[in-house]
């Protein structure tokens, strides 16, 4: 997968697009038909869980690579279900998982209730855009991140749950500027996403192989994913589906075979027991590309403006989708400056060797995402309003400044120290917390924020 950066940094507002989610064992091979995804079961007393990583996007790296060795769910009464243990780390580049997820592992696990997902990271290697890959040099907790959920989650005799781990690259990697150090730490800004009813709003991407011959009658098919080749999830597609070939172009399902390389994109059932398809791209030769808006869009073509100073002609076919993160959206909503991802083919040069011919992809989908600005200070407790949930945040550039703080905002309580990340609600601002806010500025000149990390972590002992 080639993600190629943006132009300018910013928080997304993002439909995130869950890349090879688990729903079912793939049965027989290539030449035979599989079982269908729907068919799973699980063993009494057991559900099913899959955990994802996702990230967001971040324009001072080629790649952040984590390196994981073990998870596990810790229930209320420290019992202990270990979801993986490995002897060699599993390699996650979060650059790859911008607006997607990904999975790590799925398995059956003890019904119950659990609280808490313990997480063992065992390095982080960065990759800045103009210079050598280099390790942080010491993390926090020996790598431990402890996830509490204080409400604590159910784990369902079986049914389905999806445990979504987000790390936030932008708001996790810090450099230090004390002394001119230049020393990057790392601090654990990361959230926990459980889903056990679908997902409402989300999007999917899929990437594997059609596995079985697809079912013309009622216009359906098996994927098995390329990251998770055990797994496999049905997918149907309808009249409104876009079809796309390996060049790009428009295709059809009659172009489908078993063993086709494609990618999807869609939305799964309420009970993650099928995909219904908005996007097939045949062939295995789809990119993303992640820019700026750099043109008008005009005459189904705009021009997207990347980090690294390529420019790339978006051609939209036909039946190109558009989303933002409330969903479906129409064409002239795209404009001038907006940050855009581009799903599609970089189509072929007609001259190669052509240094002034223009580099084109041929859109499957658009994905207009949003902005977020940051704003960071102290929280002064005589001013925090519950019923409002408000207070004011002196910040060091613009004095004294007005939040609001949305009902769905995430609170994150972040111990840097202990390695411990909390959900958390707005009863758990105090004075004199230093906190990050990510949102809005309003016509009011107040700040709506959407997100808050608090800095919870206790002063060093004497």
């Amino acid at each position: 997968m080639n993600t190629r950066n943006v132009l300018v940094s910013a928080r997304v507002l993002a439909v995130a697009l869950f890349g090879s989610l688990f729903l079912a064992a793939c049965g027989g091979g290539s030449d035979s038909s599989p079982e269908p995804a729907d068919t799973q079961t699980t063993q009494p007393g057991v559900g099913m869980v899959g955990l994802m990583f996702t990230d967001m996007p971040t324009d001072d790296y080629e790649s952040i690579k984590l390196y994981f060795s073990e998870a596990t769910l810790i229930g209320g009464d420290d019992s202990q279900q270990v979801l993986f243990s490995a002897d060699t780390p599993r390699e996650i580049d979060l650059l790859d998982l911008t607006n997607y997820s990904e999975p790590v592992w799925f398995g059956e696990v003890l019904a119950g209730t659990y609280s808490k997902i313990r997480l063992q990271l065992d390095d982080i290697v960065l990759t800045p855009k103009d210079g050598a890959a280099f390790p942080i040099e010491k993390l926090p907790a020996n790598g431990k991140i402890d996830l509490l959920h204080p409400e604590g989650f159910d784990v369902l005799p079986g049914r389905e749950l999806m445990i979504e781990i987000d790390v936030d690259a932008n708001k996790a990697i810090k450099i230090t500027d004390a002394g001119k150090s230049g020393k990057v730490n790392f601090r654990p800004v990361v959230r926990v996403n459980i889903y056990d009813t679908g997902l409402p709003d989300k999007l999917a991407r899929i990437e594997g192989r059609v596995t079985g011959e697809p079912n013309i009658t009622d216009s359906t098919f098996v994927l098995c994913s390329d990251s998770a080749s055990d797994h496999c999830v049905d997918i149907a597609t309808g009249e409104d589906t876009s079809y796309f070939d390996d060049v790009g172009l428009e295709s059809g399902f009659g172009s489908l075979a078993d063993g086709s390389e494609v990618v999807v994109i869609g939305q799964y059932a309420s009970d993650f027991s099928i995909v219904n398809a908005f996007v097939v791209e045949i062939g295995g030769t789809a990119e993303q590309i992640t820019g700026n808006v750099a043109t008008e869009p005009a005459d189904s073509q705009f021009l997207v403006l990347t980090i690294n100073g390529e420019d790339y002609i978006v051609d939209l076919q036909p039946t190109t989708k558009f989303y933002d993160a409330s969903g479906p959206i129409t064409a002239d909503m795209i404009a001038l400056g907006d940050r855009v991802e581009v799903e599609g083919v970089v189509a072929p040069k007609v001259d190669p060797e052509d240094p002034n011919e223009q580099d084109v992809v041929r859109a499957a989908l658009v994905f207009l995402e949003a902005y977020d600005e940051q704003l960071s200070g102290t929280i002064v407790a005589t001013t925090l309003d519950a019923t409002a949930r408000s207070f004011d945040l002196a910040t060091d550039a613009m004095g004294s400044v007005c939040v609001r703080v949305a009902e769905e905002a995430s609170i994150l309580l972040v111990n840097t120290t202990d390695s411990i990340v909390t959900a958390g609600l707005f009863d758990d601002l105090a004075d004199d917390q230093a906190v990050d806010l990510f949102g809005m500025t309003a016509n009011d000149a107040c700040f709506d924020a959407d997100e808050v990390i608090v800095d919870v972590t206790p002063p060093a002992s004497e």
